[in-house]
């Protein structure tokens, strides 16, 4: 989360052209290269065309819970967002509980919503008192985040205490949810819900009845809640990212956009720029978009190689023979060989992590311009129609098909991160 030496936050009303000035420059800067031909490549292989009509809407956004309110359910999508973090301890949670991080964080949402707890888990009193505790128990982590040690003075005794890096987890989703809640709880709102839908409602704009501007409710998410004030530095410069914040409009977009009546206003998020973690800047450079041969930070030159560009983007998972035994092998039961093949990725430090998370949402822009004007007939005309949510669910969801969830490595960020 932030802290005193954190940079400072852009100027109101500034938010979205300060996410893409900065990832464009920080991407030149680090001259982290996009060739257009790479680009017309990926809008043309047999990877994106067989794939992206059914993976372009997939967030993982489904929820299987009745609600009793609009601002119940906004409130479960706001906290989802919130809590969106955890990608450096995804394969301890694969080995320990079967499921990754994000599938992690949704099996504790759903825990908290069906609680008995009299306060309520999801009001803003209920996330300011939770307990490490009460968090564990509901990701199914409680058997998981102690480690034994020799007892000091008596041989052959062992004792357990807190911690290894699910206990850390543990802390980290815990000390979210405790001060979400006490913000909450001091400016007089029941649950985060009620707080976004105000900021909903601020936003909205009295040409446009039914529509949110997007950079008043972004700007008025950040600034209140360090867990969503996702900036990093490079070469002395600011890198704004807000991967959360952008995540959430576009998920409430997604939940209650085709709605008819519009039961609250709403932004367009069909031009804001995407929600960049660990797992999109990886296949960019797994798709040969992203160059790091030549870029001026080091350690990222050779963090992927080797990468097989050309194998990647003539796979089709939608036809390839086997590529349901490997992701039911992936998926099975917690302990499997199969979370041992999982190729391992490169682990960056928080500045390395932000400079290619940068070049991503700078890349991610170039790819949706180059759609537009490709020059394709006949049944690929749809491509000059992408979007970058589109394009950022398509990322984040073929990396999840057949062998590509095995073969394809994802870089992780070292050290305690609740931005992705």
């Amino acid at each position: 989360m932030s802290s005193p030496s954190s940079p400072a936050l852009p100027p109101k009303g500034s938010i979205i052209t300060s996410i893409r000035t900065s990832c464009s420059e920080t991407r030149v800067s680090a001259n982290i290269q996009v060739d257009e031909e790479s680009i017309k490549t990926l809008l043309q292989s047999r990877i994106f065309k067989s794939t992206f009509k059914h993976l372009r809407l997939a967030h993982g956004l489904a929820m299987p819970l009745q609600f009793p309110s609009i601002t119940s359910e906004v409130n479960l999508i706001s906290l989802l967002s919130i809590l969106n973090f955890a990608h450096g301890y995804r394969v301890p949670l694969k080995k320990a509980t079967g499921r990754g991080a994000y599938d992690t964080i949704r099996v504790l949402l759903f825990g908290m919503y069906l609680s008995h707890d009299d306060e309520g888990l999801m009001s803003a009193k209920g996330l300011k008192n939770i307990s490490k505790a009460k968090v564990a128990e509901l990701m199914n982590l409680t058997n998981y985040i102690h480690l034994e040690r020799p007892h000091p003075s008596i041989p052959g005794l062992t004792i357990g205490e807190l911690g290894g890096l699910l206990y850390e987890l543990v802390d980290l989703v815990t000390g979210v949810l405790n001060q979400t809640g006490e913000i909450l709880v001091n400016a007089g709102y029941s649950d985060l819900g009620e707080f976004v839908i105000a900021a909903l409602r601020k936003g909205q704009k009295d040409e446009q009845p039914g529509v949110s501007d997007a950079e008043v409710v972004l700007d008025e998410i950040i600034r209140t809640f360090p867990a969503f004030q996702d900036v990093g530095t490079f070469e002395g410069k600011p890198i704004y990212i807000f991967k959360k914040a952008l995540f959430l409009l576009h998920a409430l977009v997604l939940r209650f956009g085709q709605e008819g009546d519009r039961r609250i206003p709403l932004p367009d998020t069909d031009e804001l720029p995407i929600f960049s973690d660990n797992v999109i800047p990886s296949m960019l450079v797994h798709f040969g978009v992203l160059d790091l041969s030549a870029t001026t930070v080091p350690t990222l030159r050779d963090a992927f190689q080797p990468v097989a560009v050309t194998a990647n983007l003539d796979y089709d998972p939608t036809t390839s023979k086997g590529s349901d035994e490997i992701k039911g092998k992936e998926e099975g039961s917690k302990g499997s060989d199969g979370y041992q093949q999982m190729a391992v990725g490169p682990q960056l430090s928080e500045q390395e992590a932000y400079v290619l998370r940068a070049a991503a949402i700078d890349a991610c822009e170039m790819i949706v311009r180059m759609a537009k004007v490709l020059d394709v007939t006949g049944e690929d005309v749809w491509i000059q129609s992408l979007t970058l949510p589109e394009l950022d669910g398509w990322l984040w969801s073929v990396a999840k098909e057949g062998r590509l969830r095995r073969d394809l490595s994802r870089f992780r960020q070292g050290g305690r991160c609740v931005m992705y």
